[in-house]
């Protein structure tokens, strides 16, 4: 294993340059002070982050405690990279939101239809470069 001999932040702009290339990640909940991570596709756009899901465990804790972490990184030969996006999640209600978001390109991959939209709403973003 080599390890990484450089490390530096990315600032904002890279940062959301890093998320909008990905569409996989992290969700990460907590709800009496459980923590609970969900891997989750998405899009990130100028309003945050969109996922698509189905109802259930994130969902139903979100509604509890809607403080989240959303976490994206990737890893090459020459390094790796890892973004964290904090915020406030909410379940999209809005019957125009819902049409606007289902437009989006966001693909539920675990089984079900992926009828439930939430939007995270960043209140702050930190990404690393780790080069090796």
């Amino acid at each position: 294993m080599v390890s990484p001999t450089h490390t530096s932040v990315l600032d904002e702009q890279e940062s959301w340059s890093r998320l909008r290339s990905k569409s996989f990640g992290r969700l990460a909940v907590s709800v009496d002070n459980h923590p609970d991570v969900f891997p989750v596709n998405f899009l990130a756009d100028d309003d945050g982050i969109l996922v698509r899901t189905e109802h259930g465990t994130k969902v139903d804790d979100i509604l509890l405690n809607p403080h989240v972490a959303f976490e994206v990184d990737d890893v090459n030969s020459l390094g790796a990279w890892s973004v964290v996006v904090t915020g406030v999640a909410e379940v999209v209600a809005d019957a125009d939101e819902i049409r606007t978001a289902s437009a989006e390109p966001v693909w539920a991959w675990a089984p079900g239809l992926g009828r439930t939209y939430l939007r995270i709403r960043p209140t702050g973003v930190t990404g690393r470069l780790f080069r090796r």
